[in-house]
């Protein structure tokens, strides 16, 4: 049906005659010379590339604002520079404070100490410290016996005694050995009367003989001592050293 419709079939018509085949193309000749053939036409121009722009697809350039007006620029005038912050004022340390003034001896400014030193008096030194000595010359042992020590005690004219209440020396022992310390020769100890002897000899040729008793006495000893010398300025100044020994 649809044929008959669209190819123009009439119904019940007899069907048209077949068409007769077109007849063949003549062969070109040899002998005239072929038309050239026709120039192809170039090619059609593209089509300009719409561009798009893919991150503006959807929304519209916002509207150029315009700039504001500063005035003329003075491109010659200096730049403003900021100040910087002001540092504080820097605090003068303390000094520190003068020490005392020193005090003036009038007499070492005058030169009237010239030569003169802090060293203590020999006769005044303890008994652990040095010997006796007197001008310059320390006591040296006089190695003699009882007997020559009465033959020389009677023949020397200087005696300088002292007495001393003492806790130092409260025995006889303790007054030997305090006569040895101080440079004299222990001659005899008589322990029966609590009395002893020694000898010394100062400067080669100044004698010392010493005589002691020790008395029992409260808050220690009584001892009284007898220097004789041949020397009666170096008998005084023995029987110094000897009382602040005790």
């Amino acid at each position: 049906m649809a044929a008959m419709l669209f190819g123009g079939v009439v119904p019940g018509a007899p069907a048209p005659p077949p068409s007769s085949a077109p007849p063949p193309p003549k062969p070109p000749s040899t002998g005239a010379r072929s038309a050239p053939a026709t120039a192809a036409a170039p090619p059609p121009a593209p089509a300009a590339a719409v561009e798009i722009d893919l991150l503006d697809m959807t929304f519209d350039a916002p509207a150029a604002t315009a700039p504001a007006d500063i005035g003329p620029a003075d491109v010659l005038s200096p730049t403003p520079v900021e100040s910087p912050p002001e540092a504080p004022p820097e605090v003068p340390p303390e000094s520190a404070p003068a020490p005392p003034p020193v005090p003036v001896d009038p007499f070492a400014a005058e030169g009237l100490l010239d030569g003169l030193s802090d060293t203590p008096l020999a006769s005044l030194s303890s008994a652990s410290d040095s010997k006796f000595e007197y001008q310059g010359n320390k006591m040296a042992p006089m190695p003699i016996n009882t007997a020559e020590f009465g033959a020389k005690w009677g023949s020397l004219s200087s005696t300088s005694p002292l007495s001393a209440t003492t806790a130092k020396v409260a025995t006889l022992d303790q007054f030997m050995s305090l006569c040895e310390s101080i440079g004299a020769h222990k001659v005899e100890a008589i322990s029966a009367t609590n009395e002893g002897i020694c000898a010394g000899i100062v400067g080669g040729s100044i004698v010392a003989l010493f005589h002691g008793k020790i008395s029992a006495s409260a808050g220690g000893a009584k001892v009284d001592v007898t220097i004789k010398s041949s020397d009666a300025n170096m008998g005084g100044v023995l029987a110094m050293f000897m009382q602040n020994m005790l």
